[in-house]
């Protein structure tokens, strides 16, 4: 009889579990912990486990049932843990806890997850791969990642076949789960008594738990635990993500957010002379952190504050997404000055934000919710998004080199296709020098130009074999996020219109080019 589990690691450093000496009470804190959320007024005690110890791991089975069907979890598990036991499908929850030296595994059965959830490590296997990873070689089936550009929801990315770690853009994203195949010489080294042919290389599925993607007997799974052993031994790589979030909550709440806090005050200095202070201004980028499309889309915006009775008014309506940050903290300065900042602290972290697309309400989130930024804190930068902080790993720059040397070399592009030069001392604004381009031969200016709440990009390039949708933006500064984010959302739209029959998206462009005099109907 085979499986194919899942497995997860008990987090021992828990508050609740951290003093407990030994695997047995432990187990029976996470079980009482569940009786108690699920109102079970019975009290579970350890010595009710089932256990045998194998080699150095010893195993414990824990398991409640319901009387209809016999599961097949028994055939699975060795009989001196089934013995004398019911298993029983229907509401079934089963855990086997595997303790080794140093740490504790668990499997779990049934709808038994919501019982270890509170304690799990939820890093554990993707912390696994970091230790056995060979990015040059290792094949990406999917991925779902967290947007540090500031997309809560995330991303979920499929690859073809031969799509390799080392090819995967990793930068302004945080990892959260991967399918992936391992290299032959990983496959190998950790699991080759899982091999049936002798090419084959094995999958896995990494995130919160390590699973193979094979069926397993108790023997194989033993193998794996013990593997599991070995490699936690190994030193972690940290090449998967540049960033790591930050979980210490008095760093968080009161040094960080108040050092947001004091910049946010700190940039009313510059209300009113934003282009001229650009240098010397806050640098973010602005954005809902449910759904950057949605926001990115939106041509009303709703600026709420609080009222004495715990309600909210409209104070401002602005139809430009670029104006709700100076509008904020000028209505911050209206009300309190400049020089209280404990009720400008009270008001940007109360201020609310609805967009409207086509007068219907679309998402709204609170104003200190919708910055994403970075600044030094210990020698180290920070970032910020969506309410959630991140530190910069060490390797980050040497990565970023390693990849920045891969992308040039795989995905080559003429370096004559912008030719003007930029210097800010002339030409101040973006759009000045977009413009450059226009009267060029093969290329179109469409800076400004919307449909459908999107602006496609800047700048059309194109020639006999390739046509070139150009982003410009100046600098290396916070304005690559809101970059990442118009590119993203952008190509999305154009791959989805390209699908369809009758291009409306592009017809739109095509029409308000005509409209503003910028293209010729002869190019039709």
């Amino acid at each position: 009889m085979t499986q194919n589990p899942k497995i997860y690691r008990i987090n021992t450093k828990d508050r609740l579990l951290t003093k407990l000496p030994t695997c047995e009470l432990i187990i029976e804190k996470i079980i009482n912990t569940s009786f108690a959320k699920l109102g079970i007024k019975e009290t579970f005690s350890s010595t009710s486990l089932k256990k045998i110890s194998k080699d150095e791991i010893t195993y414990y089975l824990y398991l409640y049932d319901s009387n209809e069907t016999v599961s097949d979890w028994k055939d699975f598990l060795p009989k001196e843990l089934t013995q004398n036991e019911g298993f029983i499908q229907q509401k079934l929850s089963l855990v086997l806890f595997a303790e080794t030296e140093f740490d504790i595994f668990c499997i779990i059965g049934g709808n038994a997850f919501q019982i270890i959830l509170p304690f799990i490590d939820k890093s554990f296997g993707l912390n696994v791969y970091s230790r056995i990873m060979q990015p040059q070689y290792d094949q990406i089936a999917s991925i779902k990642s967290r947007g540090i550009t500031g997309s809560r929801a995330g991303l979920s990315e499929q690859f073809r076949d031969n799509y390799r770690i080392i090819d995967y853009i990793k930068f302004g994203k945080v990892t959260k789960e991967i399918h992936l195949k391992l290299s032959q010489e990983t496959t190998d080294l950790h699991f080759g008594f899982l091999k049936n042919k002798e090419n084959d290389k094995i999958q896995i599925y990494v995130s919160k738990a390590f699973k193979i993607k094979k069926n397993l007997d108790f023997n194989e799974l033993h193998k794996v635990i013990e593997e599991l052993v070995v490699i936690s031994e190994l030193a972690p790589s940290d090449y998967l993500d540049s960033y790591k979030e930050i979980t210490d909550t008095n760093l968080k709440d009161n040094i960080l957010h108040q050092e947001l806090i004091t910049h946010l005050f700190n940039d009313t200095e510059n209300l009113g002379r934003r282009k001229s202070n650009e240098h010397k201004s806050f640098q973010h980028d602005f954005c809902n952190p449910n759904n950057i499309e949605k926001f990115y889309e939106a041509d009303e915006f709703r600026l709420k504050e609080k009222t004495e009775n715990n309600g909210y008014t409209v104070f401002k309506i602005v139809y430009d997404r670029n104006e709700i940050y100076d509008a904020v903290l000028n209505r911050a300065v209206e009300r309190f000055g400049v020089n209280d900042r404990f009720n400008f602290m009270n008001f940007v972290r109360s201020a609310y934000v609805t967009c409207y697309q086509d007068g219907n309400h679309s998402i709204g989130s609170g104003f200190i919710f919708h910055i994403s930024t970075e600044f030094p804190y210990d020698g180290t930068p920070i970032f910020l998004v969506d309410t959630k902080w991140y530190r910069l790993q060490d390797s980050f720059v040497e990565d970023l080199k390693t990849n920045t040397k891969h992308v040039l070399k795989t995905y080559k592009a003429s370096n004559k296709i912008l030719t003007e030069p930029w210097d800010k001392n002339v030409i101040r604004v973006e759009g000045d020098y977009n413009f450059r381009y226009n009267s060029k031969p093969n290329y179109i200016v469409i800076d400004t130009i919307i449909a459908d709440g999107l602006e496609l990009c800047d700048i059309i390039h194109y020639d006999d074999n390739n046509i070139y949708l150009i982003h410009v933006k100046y600098g290396f500064q916070s304005k690559i996020r809101e970059l990442t984010n118009q590119i993203t959302i952008s190509a999305r739209r154009l791959r989805e219109t390209l699908g369809t029959k009758n291009k409306p998206l592009l017809e739109k462009i095509y029409n308000r080019l005509i409209k503003k005099n910028i293209i010729l109907t002869t190019y039709h």
